[in-house]
């Protein structure tokens, strides 16, 4: 067997892992949630191992072949994080390097159209990652709403719950969530819905995966709608400024590049990025948008092979056609 390459990309929803041998991509595995803020150190690391070991048995290869591997981790924003993690993945049998999600998403999306680029994740959490060619990098927020935070699917799904129950118990206007919200979940109504969130009955990633149903109840409904531009405003206002520190480092930039990654960007309503965009505007037009076109996981293999004219022929695998 060929040295094999691993790249990972663990978040609060799923977790995927992709292997190569350096040219081509030679195996895949998917598995739960990883991000061990939402599911424990444990599970996370579970989800990890299985979806190491699916994508290397589609290889036909063996821990033992693997040169290099890098995981893009969901909370992974501390030292800490990382020494956790790197301790609960220690029977992991090859060498690997941790990063923060939000590096492998810029890495995979980024068209190296100029200097400077700003990262904009918007998953299940956010995180917003600034980076000049120079190699000078800084984060905004991925920390949560007490910390400035308002942009991930969680957020959203709390804010559309939130209004959700004030318009079932007749304390706000009316929404089509009182109907679509019980259902989803397969609850008979709010007052069932409730004793199942008090006593922890349905996990947060599960109620995470309500942010798509709230994308479509925007076609028709106000709620939705005002959620939507909430949550683009302040994505926009996270990248925003992002864009000012880096134009502040190099005033010569002609344009910053900003990708998009994560679920949310997919949404089939376009509020949220009509609302994202004219929060951004406003603080510069000097910005070039777009929704990244490879998934994060890619770039976690991009790193693990080095970089360079190998990286860039992974990644061109995954480009669609032009």
């Amino acid at each position: 067997m060929s040295r094999l390459y691993v790249g990972v990309d663990g978040g609060a929803t799923n977790t995927v892992a992709l292997v190569s041998d350096g040219r081509r991509i030679v195996g895949r595995g998917t598995a739960g949630p990883s991000n061990h803020q939402v599911v424990g150190m444990a599970p996370a690391a579970a989800a990890v191992a299985a979806a190491v070991a699916a994508a290397l048995s589609e290889a036909g290869g063996s821990p033992a072949d693997v040169a290099a591997a890098v995981l893009g981790m969901a909370g992974a924003d501390f030292p800490q994080d990382v020494e956790g993690i790197r301790a609960a993945l220690s029977a992991l049998a090859f060498p690997f390097a941790i990063v923060n999600d939000a590096e492998i998403a810029l890495t995979a999306g980024l068209t190296g159209s100029g200097p400077a680029a700003v990262l904009v994740l918007a998953g299940t959490g956010t995180n917003v990652l600034g980076r000049h060619r120079d190699g000078w990098a800084f984060h905004i927020g991925g920390l949560g709403y007490p910390l400035g935070d308002l942009g991930g699917g969680g957020d959203l799904v709390k804010m559309a719950l939130h209004r959700a129950f004030r318009a079932a118990e007749g304390r706000g206007p009316a929404t089509s969530l009182t109907q679509a919200i019980p259902a989803a979940l397969g609850v008979a109504d709010f007052g069932a819905l409730a004793e199942a969130l008090y006593f922890g009955r349905i996990d947060e990633w599960v109620l995470g995966l309500l942010a798509p149903l709230i994308f479509r109840e925007a076609a028709r409904d106000r709620v939705c709608q005002d959620l939507l531009v909430a949550m683009g405003t302040s994505l926009g206002e996270s990248a925003g400024a992002a864009v000012s520190r880096l134009q502040a480092h190099d005033p010569a930039a002609e344009s910053v590049e900003v990708v998009l990654a994560g679920s949310l960007w997919f949404g089939d309503h376009p509020l949220l990025q009509d609302a994202f965009h004219l929060a951004l505007h406003r603080v510069s037009a000097r910005v070039w948008t777009h929704v990244s076109a490879v998934e994060p996981v890619v770039g976690a293999l991009m790193a693990a092979v080095g970089g360079g004219g190998a990286a860039a022929a992974l990644r061109e695998q995954f480009l669609p056609p032009a």
